[in-house]
């Protein structure tokens, strides 16, 4: 399926992931640039060494790295989970991708590619208006909702 033959919320949602991997791919790119070009002089080797020592030198850039690590893992896990569920090839493309490019450009290409495999499923999330306010009907036609019976007023539970 291809994006011109995606309408409403799901057309939307690939607009935005779209977007924000485009966004995400030039602004990590230039930063990569930029980085390369100071550390030029010290080789490819050099360059990698740079960045991590860089990367690791005091608590605060320690922190934002290990943020970045952390967060890669689990939505690596939920890729692999996804793209199994939806069918979706090549998921170590994007898990790769992710300290190759930058984690904002990767998952961002894989939700567009997932949200094409929902919106091609027909089983895209439900609208801002399918859903009435606390509880009812989920947006998805013959769906039943799980009903759970709520605690009377007066009564104390247990």
């Amino acid at each position: 399926m291809r994006l011109r033959d995606v309408h409403g919320r799901d057309r939307s949602l690939c607009v935005f992931y779209g977007l924000f991997g485009l966004a995400g791919t030039a602004v990590m790119g230039a930063l990569a640039v930029a980085f390369v070009r100071e550390n030029m002089d010290a080789g490819p080797y050099g360059v990698v060494r740079n960045f991590v020592h860089d990367a690791l030198t005091n608590l605060a850039s320690q922190f934002v790295y290990a943020d970045l690590v952390l967060i890669w893992a689990a939505l690596s896990a939920f890729m692999i989970v996804e793209s199994r569920r939806l069918g979706i090839r090549y998921v170590w493309a994007y898990i790769v991708g992710a300290p190759a490019l930058a984690l904002c450009a990767s998952f961002s290409v894989f939700m567009y590619v997932r949200q094409l495999k929902i919106a091609a499923a027909g089983a895209g999330p439900a609208g801002p208006g399918d859903v009435p306010p606390f509880g009812g009907a989920t947006g998805r036609k013959g769906h039943k909702p799980d009903t759970v019976p709520l605690p009377s007023a007066g009564r104390r539970q247990a």
